[in-house]
Order: C-alpha cells, then structure tokens, then sequence
C-alpha cells in the first residue's frame, strides 16, 4: 500500500505528569519526520492523559486507508494482552472503512537487548 495512505499509531502507557507525556510525544514526532513508510505518525495514550487510541485515530486525515498500532511496552502485561487489543477492536468497529492491524509490542524486538546493551556502554567512563 501506498505510505501516503498509511498512519503508525505508536501506544504509551501515560502518565499524570505532563512532562512524561511530553517526552513520549516528542520522541513520536521524531519518528514522524524521519519515517517514509507512514504519511502519519502519531501518539496514543492507553490511560491516564489523551489522546485514546480511538482518538488519535479519529484525528487522522480522511485520506488515510490503513493504520498500525504499535504498542511501546516491554513487557506482555494485562495492557499488551487485554487492554491494547480491546482498545483496537473498539477502533475497527467505529472505523470499518480502515485496516487497522496491531503490530507486535517493543519488548519482542529481536535487537531490544543490543539496544540496552548499547545505552549501558554509551555511559562507561
């Protein structure tokens, strides 16, 4: 499918400190201005702040055909296994004209431990 038809929705937890939300947004809109697979990139929150995922999606251009949900979490908790997929069920039943498809949550990236590894070495006196 064509990118200028495509949004990522990337999922947090969020906080009640706006300043956490700020720092999840910001890394969001970084993602945003360097991804060429995704038109759109925008963030969600799955409780405690918006934007919901239901209205992160629902702000997105009319244009826009297919969305991935990608949840950033670690760990394959209640929110990745319950939560996260109701909220995306709740989105394709007020959203049937979209595809909307749940990508696999960040703690199951093969490069995650080489990632922590790195930042652990970055800081080495």
């Amino acid at each position: 499918m064509n990118p200028q038809h495509r949004a990522l929705i990337i999922m947090a937890h969020g906080s009640r400190r706006d300043s956490a939300n700020q720092e999840f947004f910001a890394l969001v809109e970084t993602i945003d201005h360097t991804s060429d697979d995704y038109d759109h990139c925008r963030p969600a929150l799955l409780e405690q702040a918006p934007p919901t995922l239901l209205q992160a999606c629902q702000a997105l251009p009319e244009h826009i055909e297919a969305i991935d949900v990608y949840p950033l979490f670690f760990n394959c908790g209640r929110h990745v296994e319950k939560d996260i997929p109701q909220q995306v069920a709740e989105v394709m039943e007020a959203m049937p004209e979209k595809n909307i498809r749940l990508l696999e949550y960040f703690g199951r990236s093969q490069g995650l431990a080489d990632l922590v590894l790195g930042h652990i070495f970055a800081q080495k006196d």
